[in-house]
């Protein structure tokens, strides 16, 4: 099967527009996209996320994100395992970047967000 595209320029022309857009380097859009889809509370990439780990055998990788900080970004094929193909089209997308733009940024902002959604579980409800 063909993998489908939903970019609107041709691969180098998207690496020309990211290049001038910064899309390499300035994930704030994808972070917030992301954060729409994993990280907040009940979120449905949540538990998506977990079990396509625990498929892949990553559950180790999900664990070290949970308990600290990670000062490197996740591998890209790490992010390609966790996050489906058509949630990273939909994020693509919505943030304007390309698809490999928008991988890239993920594995710079995944690690953090499940941490932060640890760091949440972790701290007592108001009641």
């Amino acid at each position: 099967m063909t993998a489908s595209r939903e970019d609107n320029l041709p691969t180098g022309l998207n690496t020309v527009a990211d290049f001038l857009t910064g899309a390499p380097t300035d994930h704030s859009g994808i972070a917030s996209a992301v954060s729409e889809y994993a990280g907040k509370e009940n979120a449905p990439g949540i538990p998506e996320i977990r079990r396509r780990a625990h498929e892949a055998g990553l559950d180790g990788v999900l664990l070290g994100w949970r308990q600290e900080i990670s000062k490197q970004p996740a591998d890209e094929t790490v992010i390609k395992k966790l996050i489906p193909e058509d949630i990273i089209q939909k994020i693509s997308k919505e943030t304007g970047v390309s698809v490999p733009a928008t991988v890239t940024g993920l594995a710079q902002v995944l690690p953090g967000i499940v941490y932060r959604n640890a760091q949440r579980e972790h701290q007592p409800r108001n009641r």
